[in-house]
């Protein structure tokens, strides 16, 4: 896959690799907050705190616990952001410095096609008109692009906001030929500065990967 690094603006810190069960490799509060985890969850909570360590470590960020917060979200060392996705036997990170970048959200998916029940939650009538229009051979992977591409929007703008969203509260224009799509929100009074994002995507034969850098003002 092209690196994720390429998904974003600015200076950022990246770390991918497969799940791992590296459970000696957590700090005390780390492995109490997943001790009643089943084996997947473990593996994804794991792999996520060791590659975020090797992330900020690029940066000159000693090693630290990364215990989430009461709302589950990421809680970065003060003056970083960060993001963090995983989907079957992979994980990514990416991070940065606030001054550099502002909030990021990362989203690997597995290449596949959404069920009808799934579609009708996370596509808007206009999305679905796009894809109608798109060629026959890009259709299938469309839903889980525009899925892929709706979490990383949430992910950006909820430190910002802490506010939920539906997935047909976000509705996307995406150009395929350029790997890049518009997020804009269709809930009424939603703060100015994250109502209409941009971001990145890349496609290839095993999984999607989108990302969106909201940078400062």
């Amino acid at each position: 896959m092209t690196a994720i690094a390429d998904l974003f603006s600015g200076p950022v810190g990246v770390e991918t690799s497969a799940l791992s069960t590296a459970d000696g490799e957590l700090f005390p509060e780390e492995r109490a907050f997943i001790q009643a985890a089943v084996p997947k969850r473990r593996a994804e909570f794991a792999t996520a705190r060791i590659l975020a360590r090797r992330s900020l470590a690029a940066f000159g960020v000693p090693p630290g616990p990364l215990v989430p917060g009461p709302d589950r979200a990421p809680v970065w060392p003060s003056g970083f952001t960060g993001s963090i996705s995983h989907c079957a036997n992979y994980c990514a990170v990416v991070v940065a410095r606030r001054r550099d970048v502002t909030s990021l959200g990362l989203d690997v998916e597995d290449v596949r096609e959404l069920d009808a029940s799934l579609q009708d939650l996370v596509l808007t009538p206009a999305e679905r008109q796009w894809i109608a229009a798109q060629p026959w051979a890009i259709r299938p992977v469309l839903p889980i692009l525009i899925f892929s591409a709706k979490e990383a929007y949430y992910k950006c703008q909820y430190p910002i906001t802490r506010g939920f969203l539906d997935f047909q509260d976000v509705e996307l224009g995406i150009e395929w030929a350029s790997g890049t799509f518009a997020a804009r929100v269709l809930k009424t009074g939603w703060p100015a500065a994250v109502a209409r994002l941009s971001g990145r995507f890349v496609v290839d034969q095993d999984r999607v990967a989108c990302g969106v850098a909201l940078m400062p003002r």
